[in-house]
């Protein structure tokens, strides 16, 4: 008798126990401080797939927890595990975002003194392009598209320096591929004017 009472008592106690179980709010929080330092290096920017799935973690976690509270046997376990992989990932995200943002800043740097180095060869090819009559107009407007890039070139400075390396390194990018455009243009003129001046093989041998 004695023993089926302390059986009794010792599964109430037990039943009580968890029906008055209390939300994990350390792991809660932990896993809250990793998404914040998460979010302020710009993970959702710089590591969209590596906050994503912290993000999703979290989100579960939450959810889990509404559906526990809500009922009179409560079991956080699974909550926690979902907590811990909020915390792991946001960690995740955060050093995945500061390496590909580092490596982003590295490669609008690269690009923008590429782009500055076109702009300097194509400059270079008009100075010397002869003014002719059918190539005045032409060289007309390769002058005004080169200031064009020149501006837009100043844009992606002015990018790099807000951090907004994506916008530097797309901008920096076409103003070296269109600089080189013009480049190639110039020196192929170069080339044509250069072959129609000299007189073919057959021409000397007459």
């Amino acid at each position: 008798m004695k023993r089926t009472v302390l059986l009794t008592v010792a599964a109430v106690a037990m039943f009580v126990a968890v029906g008055c179980a209390k939300p994990p709010q350390e792991d809660i929080s932990a896993a809250q401080a990793e998404m914040d330092k998460a979010r302020q290096a710009q993970a959702e920017n710089w590591a969209p797939t590596e906050y994503r799935a912290a993000d999703e973690a979290m989100n579960a976690a939450q959810a889990e927890i509404k559906a526990q509270d809500e009922k009179w046997m409560k079991n956080y376990d699974k909550a926690k595990e979902l907590l811990a992989k909020a915390k792991e990932d946001g960690a995740k995200a955060s050093e995945a975002a500061a390496a590909n943002k580092e490596q982003a800043k590295k490669d609008a740097e690269a690009a923008m003194t590429a782009a500055d180095t076109a702009l300097q060869s194509a400059e270079a090819a008009l100075k010397v392009a002869p003014v002719t009559k059918d190539a005045k107009a032409d060289l007309e407007l390769y002058k005004n598209d080169l200031a064009t890039l020149h501006s837009t070139l100043d844009g992606a400075k002015s990018s790099f320096g807000s951090e907004d390396y994506k916008k530097a390194l797309e901008s920096a990018n076409s103003v070296k591929d269109q600089a080189t455009s013009i480049a190639t243009s110039l020196e192929a003129a170069k080339q044509k004017r250069t072959a129609a001046k000299t007189p073919s093989h057959a021409t000397k041998k007459k």
